[in-house]
Parts: C-alpha cells; structure tokens; sequence
C-alpha cells in the first residue's frame, strides 16, 4: 500500500464528519466511523445494503419521509451532478432519535465515461445545531405567549423612547392599533414627564437595570389614565422591556374608599338601571339618578312619582308598597312606567324598605325589560310555530304515505277504465259506467293530491306565473262561489313580478282563502278585498308569519284576502292550521291546513291577523321569480305519441305493473316489468335491448333513486321516467343534475304517459326508443 493510499485512508478513518461510498446501483461499499455512529449501525450492517432498503428512515425538514430516489446519492448518481448541502433526518436505533445532518454528494466518473460509477458522501452532523434552533424558536414561542396573554400591557423601547414591539392589551389599554403605536415613541403618551425628565428617568433605569413606578399617560382619544409600570434594561439588545399596567379603576376605588360620598355617586351615575330613594309615605323622590326616565335628576329629586307619573298605572305603586309593607321587600314586581317624553317601557322593579330617623324610606331599583319581554314572547310564539310544524311534519308523513297507497290503487283503476273504453265501441251500454268509474277515481285522485298538499308534497307544475292574471282570471268562479250579498273588491299592484308556483295549487290557496271569507261574514252584507303587491320583508316580519323553516330577507310577492267577517279569538287563531280543526259542519277541516302545505311546499310563509268582529285578513308571501311569465295551457294532444323498442316497468304494486304494462304496449312498446330495483338491475344487466324505463321511485329493498344511480354507472344515456305520487318539483329538486329523462305523477292515464314521453325525450333519445 503506497503512502499516499495509506495517508487518505487515515484521513477516510479518522474524519470528523461521516462519509461513505455507494455504486450505481445504490450498493454502499464503504463507510467510515464517524459515519456509523451517526446512523446506529456496525459496517457489517452497512455494508451492502442499499438506498432502497426499507429499514432505513429519512425524513426532510418539514417531517414528511424522503423516498429513496430521492436520497442526495440516488440523485447525484442519476444526474452526475453535485448534491450540495441538502438537510435531512436519519433515524438512529441505538439513541432512538433522528441525527438532523447536511449531506453533499459528489459523483465519481471514470476516465473517459459520462456516467458516475459511485457517488462520495459527506456527512455533517447538526443535530445540536437544529436542538439549538427548535430551544430558540420554543423559547420565542414562550414569550410570544407571555406577551399576548398577559393581562398587563407589553411593550419594547429603544433607547430613543421609540417603540419597537407591542402586545395586543397594550394596543387595548391605549386605543391604538399595532401599526399605530410603532409609529410612536414614548414621548408621545406620557402626561407628566417632559423631555429632559423623561432622558433622565431613562437614564436611572440604565444604570440601575430595573424600575417600578407610576405615571399618567395619554390615550388615542385624549384621555389621560394612571398607569403603573415595570420597566429593565436590557444591555445585549440596548432595549428597555415594560409592563404596563392600567391602574386608573385602583387608583378611583382607592379615592372611593376615602370620599364616602363621591362612591355613593359614582355609583348612582354609572350603573345602567334607575334608583330612586323615596319617602314610603308619599313618594318624594329623596335621592335618585337620571337612568330611564328621561328626567334630570334636579327634576326629578322634590317631586313625588305620582306627581311626574313616573307610574303608568298608579294601582300597581299601591301594591308594591303593600308588600313592602307586609314582606319589607319586594323583588322583580313587573311593572309599566313612563318617561318624561310620554313613552312608555316595561320594568322590573325591586324595592326594600329601611328605617331613617323617623320615617321609612324605599329604596327601588327599576331595570328596563322591554327587550327582555318582546324577547320572550317571540321565544314563545317560535315555540308554538315548531311545535305545530312538528305536529304537520308527523301527519304530513301519514298522509304522504297513504296518497302514495292510494294513487298505485287509483293508476290501475283509471288506466284499466281508459284502456277499456279505448276498446269498446261507441254503442256500448257499458261506456257510461266505465265513464263514471273514471269521474269517481278523479275525484278520488284530487283528495290525494290534497293529502299530498297537506304533506308539502303535492303534484308542483312549476311555472313562472303572474299573479295578477291568475286572480283575474279566476274572477266568474270566485263570483259564484260567494254569497250574493258580499262585494268582491280587488286591488291589484302593477307591474308585479313573477312567481314560480303550481298555478292549479294557487289557485286552491285563493279559492280556500276567499270561501272561507265568504263564510265568515254569512248572510249578511260584506266585503272581500283581493290585494296583490310587493312587499320588502325584514327578519323580524318573517319572524311573525307561519312558516317551517327560516326565510331569507328580502322582497316577496304577496296576496292578501282581507273580510269584514266575524273574525277570530286568539285559541282559534292558535288552531285554524291544525288538521281536522275546523269551526264549519263536521266532515270539514283539511282545508287552511292543505294551505299551509301548499305554501310551504313553494318556500313561502302566510301571515294571519284577526279580531272578533273585526274581521281577518290572510297574506300569503312567495318569493318573486327571475323569469318572464308564461302562459299555462294544458292542450291535450288530439294524436296520442307512439314509440317502439323495450320497456322495462318498474314497481311494487301488482296492479301498477300490470295496467303500466298494458298503456306502454298500447304506445308501442315491448314491455318487461320488475317488482323492485334490485330485479330491475338483473333485468337491465341481462337485456341489451331495452331503451326505456318506467321507475317507481318508493320501493323496497332497493328503491327508485339508488337504482337510478345504478343504472346510470351501466348506461349513463339510458332514458329514465321516474314514477310517484310525490310532487314534480319534489322529484327534480331530488334528482336536480343527474339526468332523469322525465317524470309522471301517480296516477297517471294513458294520455300522460304519451305527453311526458313526447315531452321529455330529446330528438336524439326519441330515435333511440324508436330503434
């Protein structure tokens, strides 16, 4: 071995830093001690393994692990460039404990070749270095929060008296923001010390390294406040450190304890309630502040509080002072006072008697509970109004339940009635019973869509409507739906702007609303008014209406039916929305609740007021549409649409599947059924032909929309009609962005089927079912 290889591989062995060698392929071959130790190992555990190996565990500076590509030798050896003093943490098993060190890494090239052969890899253990740095920042850390947590004010000053650094409760004590008090230097709040005293008293704390005393400094606004202050010098950083505390209450409680009089003032002067010191005997007001009454207090102190009719019902003086009198206190009497501008406020006055010489004076203190009381009585009616939507909700359940029974029995009796009477010839005797079959179950198809209404969830064909032409329109019925002797007044606001409601469902609200009127004033003469307008709601009028859920601010649109009727009491009024209440005949009483349904199912609100034999008037808010109004016309088509292709039918009603079968052939469909949406999904999966499907959307084991979401993630261009007895607007809120082809409410006959097939089917999905 020459010298020179035996000089470097001393120098290799005995180095400071750690170093080690590593070929191409990742393979350490050599090592030195300083090296070892830094990773925990023996050279026989170093030796051979790689950058790869999983045992090893390196992580960057912000904690996350540094994957082996990544290593500085992994990285030198791909790019054959130098790796310069790159951070990093290897876990050492021995300290259990990450050695921080900054690694370099410089490629070897052989004579001639472009590509390095190893990579040479120095070590430079910062453990301490990084131990320094982390005790540093904690230690920052510690006096960050001692700053701003401390309840006494901070603040740092150099040796010019300019201000370096602040705390936020010395920002508070001073009314300053941060920005501002750097900009400033101590001459400019203290209200005692002029430049050169303030010089010198720097001065004595830099020879004496540490001072307490107190001063008077100025505030933003001017305000002069007794502070005590802290303050040492601190040399390294030519800083003066301070705490600055605001002892002004101290300094006032400490007069107080020594002019008797001067507490007894500030007292009366500061506290937010009234107090009146009065002779038991005739009221004079003896001693009092000037809180409440809208009175001095030299023009209150000599006059007795009937004289100033401080009392707005002089009974309850009397009683207080009767049980003064009985109990010698009384607390929280709730009585009415008035101020000096004739205004009135509630109050809760406590008063307790005490003996002085001869006489017995009362000492009262009275607390305005106005807010308080309009406070409470609105938590009170809030309470009323959820406990009757709770009430709603349960029945609305029930009846949305039972409308969905009732309209799978409705869709086989009005479907097989229609197809029937499609087969038979015109001379048939049995055309007129089919014919009445059909009237009967579309009577019994509106109570279910009333039922559905009740629920907030009735059949919704949404439209832009104005509502001015609505009511116009509705003018001859309403005429004949009323008593002769009533007048139908109406006052319609123009221009008003649109609405998107149900028009059929709006016009039940108004026919609802005026009937009842009409009722309500009976034979004799009367009046109805039918206004219409626009209204600017605020939170607090929201508040007041019946509603479920909280309405936004903002302008609604709204109709108002007012009668010169007899009016209602207050337990009626509590009542008029509760199911099956009702002050007609018996058999009566779904109908203000089928109102609140509707109204609730259009995120509107009615508001009700009423006095006996003065009338009642109903308004009904909706919020206004975006769009231009559109005329609704409800044209059957002459020509029922045909299709072609496969239909699957999906439902759990046996006489829904059946007679859905049949209006689907007759529209020119193969039709296959399935009882629910997991034999729906088998059917579709085992079928390659089927081009539209009929789904009911309450089913069980699987229902409507999770088969829905199935079947799209199987063919996303399927056309799907949903199916139910729930609204439209239910349905394409629920299903709002995820593709539906079309809906069609249950019951439903054959000439809906055609239109919404017609409707909902776009050129390119009809070519599809016509396939």
């Amino acid at each position: 071995m020459g010298d020179l290889q035996q000089k470097y591989l001393l120098m290799f062995e005995n180095m400071a830093q750690g170093a080690f060698y590593q070929l191409a392929d990742g393979t350490l071959t050599d090592v030195n001690p300083a090296a070892l130790a830094m990773f925990g190992l023996t050279r026989d555990q170093f030796i051979g393994r790689t950058s790869k190996d999983p045992n090893w565990r390196v992580i960057n500076e912000n904690g996350t692990d540094l994957v082996p590509d990544q290593h500085p030798s992994m990285v030198a050896l791909r790019t054959g460039e130098r790796v310069r003093d790159f951070t990093a943490g290897v876990y050492n098993p021995v300290t259990n404990s990450y050695v921080w060190m900054i690694i370099n890494a410089i490629p070897m090239f052989r004579e001639g070749e472009s590509t390095p052969y190893q990579v040479f890899v120095t070590l430079h253990d910062i453990s301490e270095r990084k131990l320094s740095f982390q005790l540093a920042e904690q230690a920052l850390r510690k006096y960050d929060i001692l700053t701003n947590t401390s309840m006494d004010g901070y603040w740092e000053i150099d040796a010019a008296g300019r201000i370096i650094a602040a705390n936020e409760t010395i920002c508070r004590i001073y009314g300053y923001s941060c920005e501002e008090l750097l900009t400033k230097s101590l001459q400019d709040f203290d209200a005692i010390e002029n430049d050169e005293q303030m010089q010198e008293h720097i001065a004595r704390i830099m020879t004496e390294g540490y001072d307490r005393f107190e001063t008077k400094h100025f505030c933003k606004d001017g305000t002069a406040i007794e502070v005590e202050v802290s303050t040492a010098y601190i040399p390294e950083n030519a800083a003066f450190l301070a705490f600055t505390r605001n002892i002004t209450e101290k300094k006032q409680a400490e007069k107080d304890l020594l002019e008797s009089e001067l507490k007894f003032r500030t007292l009366f002067e500061t506290i937010q309630d009234a107090i009146y010191l009065t002779r038991a005997e005739d009221g004079t007001i003896v001693e009092c502040n000037e809180k409440l009454s809208g009175y001095t207090r030299e023009e209150l102190i000599g006059n007795t509080t009937a004289e100033l009719g401080l009392w707005a019902d002089i009974q309850e003086r009397l009683r207080v002072v009767d049980l003064v009198k009985t109990h010698g206190y009384v607390n929280d009497f709730v009585a009415t006072f008035r101020r000096k501008d004739g205004s009135l406020l509630q109050g809760s006055i406590s008063t307790n008697a005490f003996p002085l010489g001869d006489q017995t004076y009362l000492l009262s203190v009275v607390r305005d509970i106005t807010e308080r009381t309009r406070i409470e009585e609105e938590r009170l009616h809030l309470e009323q109004q959820l406990l009757h939507a709770q009430k709603l909700e349960s029945l609305g359940v029930l009846a949305g339940g039972i409308a969905h029974d009732f309209n799978n029995i409705l869709t086989s009796i009005i479907g097989n009635a229609e197809l029937a009477l499609m087969r038979l010839t015109p001379e048939s005797p049995v055309q007129e019973n089919l014919q009445r079959i059909e009237k009967a179950a579309a009577r019994a198809a509106d109570l279910a869509h009333q039922m559905l209404a009740y629920s907030g969830k009735g059949k919704f064909v949404v439209e832009p409507i104005d509502l001015n032409r609505l009511v116009e329109e509705m003018g001859h019925m309403l005429d004949v739906s009323i008593s002769k002797k009533v007048i139908l007044r109406y006052n319609l606001s123009r221009p008003l702007p649109t609405v998107e409601v149900d028009a059929t469902q709006l016009r039940q609200i108004v026919m609802n609303l005026v009937i009842n009127a009409s009722e309500a004033i009976g034979d004799k003469s009367g009046v109805i008014a039918i206004t219409t307008g626009c209204l600017e709601c605020n939170e607090k009028y929201m508040k007041e209406t019946w509603l479920t859920d909280p309405l936004p601010e903002g302008l609604y649109v709204y109709l108002e039916v007012t009668d010169t009727g007899c009016g209602m009491d207050q337990q009626t009024l509590d009542k008029i929305f509760d199911p099956f209440f009702t002050t007609k005949f018996t058999g009566r009483g779904l109908g203000m609740a089928a109102v609140l349904g509707i109204i609730r199912g259009h995120k509107g609100a009615i508001k009700v007021y009423s006095e006996p034999g003065k009338g009642s008037s109903f308004k009904v808010l909706l919020p206004p549409s975006a769009r231009a109004a559109e005329l609704y016309n409800e044209r059957d088509d002459a020509e029922i649409w045909r299709g072609s292709g496969v239909a699957l039918l999906v439902d759990d009603e046996e006489t829904v599947r059946a007679i859905g079968s049949e209006m689907l052939k007759e529209l020119g469909f193969e039709v296959i059924t399935a009882n629910d949406g997991r034999e729906a999904l088998d059917v579709f999966k085992s079928r390659k032909d089927i081009r539209l499907i009929v789904l009911d959307l309450t089913m069980p084991r699987m229902d409507g929309e999770q088969c829905f979401r199935e079947l799209r993630l199987l063919d996303p261009n399927i056309n799907v009609i949903m199916s139910s007895g729930f609204s439209e607007h239910e349905i394409y809120r629920r299903f709002a962005g995820k593709g539906i082809t079309g809906f069609i409410q249950k019951p439903y006959k054959l000439s809906d089927l055609s239109k919404v097939l017609k409707a909902k089917t776009t050129d390119a999905n009809e070519t599809l079912l016509k396939q």
